[in-house]
């Protein structure tokens, strides 16, 4: 998700030791202070809470130790000071889904977490509702679910959220703040633990907004006020609830030989079969989420299928660009023969984008000769091979980074497409000679306006044009 969030203008400290286990706290940007919550060094869980209005006091806190003892690390977040930092951004509407996905990846990066694990949001009161709204903002695999306990549709705030990606809502009247509406679509689990005897969030007009999700759950929990004071009339069922989330909402990996489980791979096969060509696609730093997933998936719609490797997974570690190209090699290889292919389009998106000439480069030549094309979506100047949380500002620079474009000259001659949006200026396509790269201008900017289909339709047309025996199922 390559969207600035609101810490760009401010700095990280973290109180107490990255091997500490109990209780500490971070300062995180708009977040302000964060506490973390853990029984062992790396849980195999991360949760991201939310408090409601009362901000982090006793009751939220005692939730949080609840739920750490279900194997999870807790990162307690102040809804009121974030909200209230949220309203100071610039822009017309506020996208907190980045916050959270920079919140979840900085606290396990600090913390120096084995692998990254996408988060479940919970939140209690306001922050129930804040959470439902992150999650259908943001791109699916973002989050692993959401869980709102005491949900009611309305957030008292002054400041939009962004549309699109399944949220949607209605301004109240009198400044009152928003009401999201009933999402038509989940792309994450989204459960409700609603008390029969709430008060402030009926429980009865909770049920009928929630019937109206689809996907969405409820569970009504008898003896239980909006408080939430007793754990033990809720907390077995939450226990229940948060075990088949961390079961069920795992990217799937199925179909991935073992000769390649070390890999964090993702098989988008073609609908229907259609060319001796397939994909290999290199997400951005945000993980298999969005555009990545989506131009795959648009691939495999037109008979070609792509084999996904998850950037934020497998640079969340330090690699040497000779070590990357191995493992480009070997899942090129493998998939020429398991899926009875004669050449390979490579393509990666921002961050994917950027390694990808380093990758290439380092292949050996029998595999170089079956690269049919290149597409690079969004490759900016500079690259390192280990994902940082600095990646997401741009302007910060890394004693780690190299320059990317004298890589991409070292392939000139064979074809590249490089995609990069209208509004982007800081784009490596802009800097490379036409003579080395298609330029492909698409509207909006790093994200192309959501203009995805037309990345999969140019692939399509030049790997057609330049392989008169190319089919393609329209």
């Amino acid at each position: 998700m390559k969207i600035v969030p609101l810490f760009l203008l401010s700095f990280i400290v973290l109180a107490g030791s990255a091997a500490a286990v109990g209780e500490e706290s971070l300062n995180f940007g708009p977040f302000g202070r964060v506490s973390v919550v853990r029984q062992s060094p790396h849980p195999s869980q991360v949760v991201l809470f939310v408090s409601g209005d009362g901000g982090w006091n006793l009751g939220v806190v005692d939730m949080a130790r609840e739920l750490s003892r279900l194997g999870a690390l807790v990162a307690g977040i102040d809804i009121v000071h974030y909200l209230n930092e949220m309203e100071k951004e610039h822009g017309t509407c506020a996208y907190p889904a980045a916050d959270f996905e920079a919140l979840s990846q900085f606290v396990q990066k600090t913390l120096d977490f084995p692998h990254y694990t996408p988060p479940i949001l919970v939140g209690y009161s306001s922050g129930a509702t804040l959470v439902y709204a992150v999650l259908l903002q943001a791109p699916p695999n973002t989050f692993q679910g959401a869980i709102s306990m005491g949900f009611c549709p309305d957030l008292p705030i002054q400041r939009p959220l962004c549309r699109g990606a399944g949220l949607e809502w209605i301004r109240l009247p009198k400044g009152k703040g928003y009401s999201f509406l009933p999402a038509k679509n989940l792309n994450a689990p989204w459960v409700a633990f609603q008390g029969t005897i709430d008060q402030v969030c009926e429980a009865e007009k909770t049920s009928a907004y929630i019937n109206k999700v689809r996907g969405g759950e409820i569970v009504l929990l008898p003896k239980v006020g909006h408080g939430f004071s007793v754990p033990k009339n809720w907390m077995p069922q939450f226990k229940e609830t948060f075990v088949r989330m961390t079961k069920n909402s795992r990217p799937a990996e199925a179909g991935v030989s073992d000769s390649l489980k070390d890999l964090p791979l993702v098989e988008v096969a073609a609908r229907p079969e259609g060319s001796q060509t397939f994909g290999v696609m290199i997400s951005g730093d945000g993980g298999w989420a969005g555009i990545d997933r989506d131009v795959a998936n648009d691939l495999s719609s037109r008979g070609v299928p792509v084999v996904g490797l998850n950037a934020l997974q497998y640079f969340w570690k330090r690699k040497t660009p000779e070590e990357a190209a191995k493992d480009l090699e070997r899942t090129i290889r493998h998939y020429l023969a398991q899926w009875n292919k004669k050449e390979v389009i490579l393509l990666g998106y921002s961050l994917g984008a950027n390694v990808l000439p380093f990758m290439t480069n380092r292949l050996p030549e029998d595999i170089l000769k079956k690269v049919r094309l290149i597409g690079l979506l969004g490759p900016s100047e500079r690259v390192a091979f280990e994902f940082h949380i600095l990646e997401w500002i741009r302007s910060r620079a890394d004693a780690n980074e190299s320059p990317v474009l004298p890589e991409l000259e070292k392939l000139r001659g064979m074809k590249i497409l490089c995609f990069y949006g209208k509004g982007e200026s800081d784009s490596l396509c802009s800097k490379a000679d036409e003579d080395l790269v298609k330029r492909v201008v698409l509207p909006g900017g790093h994200h192309f306006g959501g203009r995805y289909d037309a990345i999969a339709k140019t692939i399509i047309q030049e790997v057609r044009d330049s392989s008169p025996g190319f089919s393609q199922n329209e």
